[in-house]
């Protein structure tokens, strides 16, 4: 196995080293998805395009090319297959694990999804036949997977919006992220706390809200841990300028050597 965030590598398990139970991996990437593909078909020609096999300049036209002068009967990929792409003859798409962006735990995870299925799908049937779409879910109850399979826009619009209303997420407010990360986790966080109460001190009768800490989305990145503040906001000079005052502040800070703290503004993950 490979860990894409700290490049750490080992001998796939298969029990739990600490209780020894069984392990099941669900995950179903390219790799496993082309592999069971050319064990049902044989003799069909399966091209793949992830990060892995674009990685030379001017790879991902060819294998694009290959796909439509050669009629190759399957492409699997990541979400860099989902957008942009006009082939007359493809009639068939699948979507596997749909869920895998749902539940990533940002506001923007009911959108994205919504996005990537809706686009996938529509890259089915854009010639004189018609198209098929098939969705792979967990969760096939799920408002946004039926919105999206049905293509309605609308629908989803209505409901998304209603529910940045209630959370004060963008369109309706903005949002701020500040995040410390370091080697000690315990550190992490107490640096962490510190700029929430440097933060909470400033914006003091204001109308902003801070959130946390909380663990980032990716907690640990090249062995750094990460803890994150939200402040929802307006993002106006005057909240911009005080972020950046308290981060150079906590920068300055000799007891929080080796910690780094930094800003973004409305972020994607």
């Amino acid at each position: 196995f490979l860990c894409h965030y700290c490049g750490h590598s080992g001998r796939l398990r298969e029990s739990c080293p600490e209780c020894g139970g069984k392990l099941k991996f669900l995950a179903a990437g390219t790799e496993k998805a082309e592999e069971e593909l050319g064990a049902l078909f044989p003799e069909a020609g399966i091209l793949r395009m992830d990060a892995d096999t674009v990685q030379r300049a001017g790879s991902h036209r060819k294998i694009l090319d290959r796909f439509r002068d050669e009629r190759v009967p399957f492409l699997i990929g990541t979400q860099m297959v989902t957008k942009g792409l006009d082939f007359e003859n493809v009639t068939l798409v699948g979507v596997l694990s749909a869920d895998s962006t749902l539940y990533a735990g940002d506001y923007r995870a009911r959108e994205r999804t919504f996005s990537l299925i809706t686009q996938v799908v529509g890259r089915s049937g854009r010639g004189k036949k018609a198209g098929r779409a098939v969705i792979q879910t967990y969760t096939p109850e799920n408002e946004v997977i039926g919105l999206a399979a049905r293509q309605d826009y609308s629908g989803f619009y209505e409901r998304e919006i209603s529910l940045r209303r209630v959370m004060e997420a963008p369109p309706i407010r903005d949002l701020i992220s500040v995040t410390v990360s370091g080697m000690d986790e315990a550190q992490v966080l107490h640096g962490c706390v510190e700029v929430m109460g440097a933060l909470r001190h400033y914006f003091s009768g204001g109308g902003e809200k801070i959130l946390g800490p909380s663990p980032a989305g990716i907690a640990k990145v090249n062995n750094r841990y990460r803890y994150r503040l939200m402040i929802c906001c307006e993002n106006t000079k005057r909240v911009r300028d005080t972020v950046a005052h308290v981060i150079k502040e906590f920068s300055n800070d000799r007891k929080y050597r080796g910690l780094a703290a930094f800003a973004d503004a409305d972020p994607m993950e």
